[in-house]
């Protein structure tokens, strides 16, 4: 073959070629794709057991792609998942709920709605703070405490709760530490003397009348900075600063910083690229996080397809605000004289939640 007709032949080759070289790329991407899998499964336990987790079964993959709407038990398309967090064992206040947050999904919108409810919100039908429901329930029975406390909110906001999860404050820390800490922006600089030490419930102090061993002195300065699990806690329960950042509507904004800051590295790169990672949260949850009841692998799936279109949409969560206000802004809750019930507590401005109940089924009916 002379030389003129090798370079026509070769021309050739590279006509035949431009005109498939997009499927091309693309066959040559998805090859090394599997092929690194592949060899990631080989030499890796924890991928290998990640991957087989992932596509265990066409139930669960076909369910997450169904509507969340037909999957997961709601009222009028919202289904209330109801935050508690609470001390657990070692720590002061074992099973009062220190936090309490709502998250309504609106199933219908793909959008969600975060409401903190303030631990001294005073119930009627337990002659109670709020905080102190889930103590009582599992004071009449195991398991009581979920249904009080399910009760309690329901009168607040005039709404079922479909899901109850509980955890202690060593899950969260645990769960800050794995994910590698959270960033968060402290908008006023605070200093608590007051914070419990857990363990020292029962300290006698050698004789102190004031106790003051039980107790530590905390301070965060303005700006933005790095926490790992145990300052992020102290950050979320300080209640006894000096100021405005000691009332629990400053902790309650603050406890809501942190949920952010925890959403924005789970669905980051580093975690969800990250198998290990994805397997120590697995495990940590399985470990700490409690249901108030069973939860089905089509209800699950259903949560995940919710989380995974809401985030897809680029949404962010609303929040919602239950707090006594100012003179120019008067919120929906007062601070009656401390006669009334005996202790410091918080009702509703208007003598019932007619209101606030207005008020919050048009904010999570909306699409944000």
């Amino acid at each position: 073959m002379s030389f003129e007709n090798i370079k026509k032949y070769i021309a050739k080759i590279k006509r035949r070629a431009a005109k498939h070289i997009v499927l091309t790329r693309i066959s040559l991407i998805i090859l090394s794709i599997l092929v690194f899998i592949l060899l990631l499964c080989a030499v890796s336990r924890p991928v290998r057991s990640f991957f087989q987790t992932v596509i265990k079964g066409p139930k669960m993959l076909s369910t997450f792609f169904t509507d969340p709407l037909y999957v997961l038990p709601s009222y009028n398309g919202i289904a209330n998942v109801l935050f508690l967090g609470m001390g657990g064992e070692g720590h002061e206040g074992a099973q009062l709920t220190d936090t309490m947050i709502l998250f309504s999904l609106n199933l219908k919108t793909n959008s969600a709605t975060m409401l903190s409810i303030p631990r001294d919100i005073w119930v009627p039908s337990i002659e109670g703070k709020i905080n102190s429901a889930y103590y009582y329930g599992e004071l009449q029975q195991e398991g009581g405490g979920y249904s009080l406390i399910e009760d309690a909110v329901y009168e607040i906001i005039d709404m079922p709760i479909h899901y109850v999860v509980s955890v202690d404050f060593d899950s969260f820390e645990e769960i800050v530490d794995i994910i590698g800490g959270v960033d968060v922006v402290v908008d006023k600089a605070f200093t608590d003397e007051w914070y419990p030490i857990a363990g020292k419930e029962n300290d006698l102090c050698d004789g102190d009348p004031e106790y003051k061993c039980r107790y530590e002195t905390i301070s965060f300065s303005k700006g933005k900075q790095h926490m790992d699990g145990q300052t992020a806690l102290k950050f979320s329960r300080s209640r006894h600063a000096d100021g405005d950042e000691g009332t629990d509507f400053a902790r309650n904004q603050r406890q809501q910083k942190i949920i952010a800051a925890i959403k924005n590295e789970i669905i980051s790169s580093k975690i969800l690229l990250n198998p290990g990672k994805l397997i120590e949260l697995k495990n940590a949850a399985f470990k700490y996080v409690k249901f108030d009841k069973e939860v089905s692998d089509e209800e699950f799936a259903g949560i995940a397809s919710f989380a995974y279109n809401f985030y897809k949409a680029k949404k962010e969560v609303k929040t919602i605000t239950l707090e006594t206000g100012d003179e120019d802004n008067p919120g929906f809750l007062i601070n009656p004289v401390a006669e009334k019930y005996g202790v410091w507590v918080l009702e509703p401005r208007e003598g019932d939640w007619s209101s606030f109940q207005q008020f919050f089924r048009q904010k999570i009916s909306q699409d944000f």
